[in-house]
């Protein structure tokens, strides 16, 4: 691996480098779960709502990414929909937990309803107030169906002649978020066999796994250059295949 020396993390939103998910902000419709995500028993449709702050759009192809990775591994036979929406900068120089809570009160229109299962990503034009100069965050998985994209910083660390593309660095952050949301690793999503990297809150002990700890930091900025995607490991999709999906 090629290492670059300022650590960016992705996202670390539990104890010990984890991206745990924060059920204090949950749809007025009630409690989601993973299973709710990964098997068709109530839900037969998953709509994910993306809103982006005016010129901090995620490129198609990471949005075509996505819907491939979820219809891999999500039960869903009423299909997957994306609906997109700019939204005005809240002109803050960088988000905290509650600013992004608010942000998403403010706009999120789709919420879980009958057959219908909604997520929602925010594309935000600052980065995490919780930034430092050598640890800088790409994104959080904060809810049981919401996820927040520092789209800024993703932009500062893709793109360039040394990084990779921001179809890559975008997918892989925004994949790995929603593996939190299916309840990897060990986050709502019981293991089949232990691979959970304890030092490393709820990430998987395998690196060269998606939900791996070390993809939140500068080793998988400069692994992305070539411009593979990181996938999930066996032992994450039977996982997720035992608790409903495939």
């Amino acid at each position: 691996m090629n290492y670059l020396r300022i650590t960016i993390l992705l996202t670390i939103f539990s104890f010990a480098f984890g991206c745990k998910k924060d059920d204090s902000f949950k749809p007025s419709s009630g409690y989601i779960e993973p299973v709710d995500f990964l098997s068709d028993k109530k839900y037969k449709m998953l709509i994910v709502e993306i809103n982006y702050v005016q010129g901090y759009m995620p490129t198609k192809e990471t949005v075509d990414n996505i819907v491939n990775f979820l219809s891999t591994r999500l039960n869903k036979p009423k299909g997957i929909k994306v609906t997109m929406k700019s939204i005005p900068s809240p002109r803050k120089s960088s988000f905290s937990y509650s600013d992004v809570v608010y942000l998403e009160k403010m706009h999120r229109k789709h919420f879980p309803l009958g057959d219908i299962l909604t997520a929602h990503i925010l594309f935000l034009d600052a980065g995490y107030i919780q930034d430092t100069d050598n640890t800088k965050y790409l994104g959080i998985a904060y809810g049981t169906t919401s996820i927040a994209i520092f789209q800024k910083t993703v932009s500062d660390y893709s793109g360039g002649i040394t990084q990779p593309t921001n179809e890559v660095l975008e997918t892989t952050i925004v994949n790995h978020e929603f593996g939190h949301v299916l309840g990897l690793v060990n986050n709502g999503t019981s293991m089949q066999t232990n691979h959970q990297d304890n030092d490393h809150g709820h990430h998987c002990d395998n690196d060269e796994c998606l939900m791996y700890y070390a993809m939140e930091t500068t080793d998988i900025v400069g692994n992305l250059v070539g411009g593979n995607i990181p996938g999930l490991d066996q032992n994450c999709i039977t996982d997720l295949k035992n608790n409903g999906g495939k």
